[in-house]
């Protein structure tokens, strides 16, 4: 009775009080040049800049972060863990990354730069651990001890945070009242949901390839647990599941609030400190184009698959190009084709990407598409937002990768032509 009492006061701060709160804070914070720096550079901005601003609000989320930094189990814990009860399957190889500097006519940005060098991952991996509670928009996994899951959050503390804010935010409903006895049910799973995981990019490197050591698990065990996922997926995920072996109708969609688990299947993250495995892209790679080609209802639309790939934004919401028209007649001079990826259905996109030698594209998600690449220049445009995403990727299959920083105008991008064919024309003489 006191614990379910204490649980029912804890609810009543943090879904009600809490909403109430941040709606008043909404309006009082000032968000600063630092904030807006942090935000455009690494997607998730500094809380304690904001929460410290106010009083009330760095009480609230200092006793909630608090918690949740004290009563996690991270990665190391949990192979330890689950390796001491025998319920860890591991892959059977190990991987290094050594990535080396980006080809660049300018200063490399900080960020990429940080990410040179040799990296070691962790040995891939599925833990079983039984009990568990998932919680919250972005299912958040409990142990029966109310420790959180780290790897259920991207094996990030910043990435738990804001899961547990945003759920915070949704505000006040009573399924989160009901004892977890009544909470929906599931005997075997494994959950792809995550903060990220609607995202395309995030989708690809971060869910999807954690399918090879669920596979090894059902190898090893005969157990196939259910798939959850979020909902209402994009034909992009439906299809990309369907190509990778698994049906929509055999997963379980996430509508957030709670659920029970008898035993949950925790796949290793295979993309590790901003760098992704290059044997999960390669693994993953091979199994969507067999089964792609394979299909003979996969149809590629009436267009010109050209291995000179340009990639337009110009139905995107940032990061188009100011002057795409100029780019596009410098660019139709060195016998490119301009591609708008949301013309095309996903099929096609890929199909561009696997037959591609030389890729020029602003950065987005659609670059994620060079996982479906082989031996490519690729030339990546930042303007305001720079991220080092794709120069691991791109690296560390083993393509040639340069980028350009140009002149931002808002979240938009100003392209030096001249400088662009200079660019392109070094990397096809190999002149780096």
């Amino acid at each position: 009775m006191y614990r379910q009492g204490r649980n029912f006061i804890e609810f009543l701060l943090f879904q009600i009080i809490y909403a109430f709160l941040l709606k008043i804070a909404e309006n009082l914070l000032i968000i600063t040049e630092s904030m807006e720096l942090t935000k455009r550079e690494n997607d998730l901005a500094n809380l304690e800049e904001e929460y410290q601003q106010l009083p009330w609000l760095k009480l609230v989320h200092g006793s909630l972060f608090n918690y949740l930094r004290n009563n996690f189990i991270d990665r190391a814990e949990l192979i330890k863990t689950s390796q001491a009860e025998n319920h860890l399957y591991q892959l059977d190889y190990e991987e290094s990354l050594d990535l080396r500097p980006a080809i660049c006519e300018q200063e490399i940005h900080r960020g990429l730069k940080a990410k040179e060098g040799k990296f070691n991952f962790t040995v891939p991996f599925a833990a079983v651990v039984k009990d568990v509670e998932l919680w919250g928009t972005y299912a958040v996994g409990f142990t029966p001890e109310r420790k959180v899951i780290l790897e259920t959050t991207l094996d990030r503390v910043d990435c738990l945070e804001y899961s547990v804010i945003d759920t915070l935010k949704q505000g006040f409903n009573f399924q989160y009242l009901k004892p977890v006895s009544e909470a929906c049910h599931i005997d075997l799973a494994c959950s792809f949901v995550n903060y990220w995981s609607h995202l395309y990019a995030h989708w690809f490197l971060e869910s999807l390839t954690r399918l090879e050591a669920l596979e090894n698990y059902i190898q090893k065990t005969g157990d196939k647990p259910v798939l959850i996922i979020d909902p209402h997926p994009p034909i992009w995920k439906i299809r990309s599941l369907n190509l990778m072996g698994y049906r929509l109708e055999d997963c379980i969609q996430w509508h957030g609030f709670r659920a029970k688990v008898n035993e949950l299947i925790i796949c290793s993250k295979r993309r590790e400190d901003g760098r992704a495995s290059v044997k999960a892209c390669h693994w993953l790679r091979e199994r969507i184009l067999t089964n792609l080609y394979n299909d003979t209802s996969s149809n590629t639309t009436n267009i010109t698959l050209n291995p000179n790939v340009f990639i337009s934004r110009r139905k995107a919401n940032a990061r188009r190009i100011v002057n795409e028209e100029e780019v596009i007649n410098t660019l139709d001079k060195l016998d490119f084709s301009t591609y708008v990826l949301e013309d095309l259905d996903w099929d096609t996109q890929v199909k561009i990407f696997a037959q591609a030698q030389f890729i020029v594209t602003p950065h987005g998600g659609g670059v994620t598409n060079i996982v479906f690449s082989q031996n490519i220049n690729i030339i990546e445009i930042f303007g305001q937002k720079v991220s080092h995403f794709y120069y691991t990727i791109a690296q560390g299959l083993g393509f040639n990768y340069a980028c350009m920083f140009c002149e931002a105008k808002g979240a938009d991008i100003i392209i030096n032509c001249d400088e662009l064919g200079k660019l392109i024309h070094k990397m096809r003489k190999n002149l780096y």
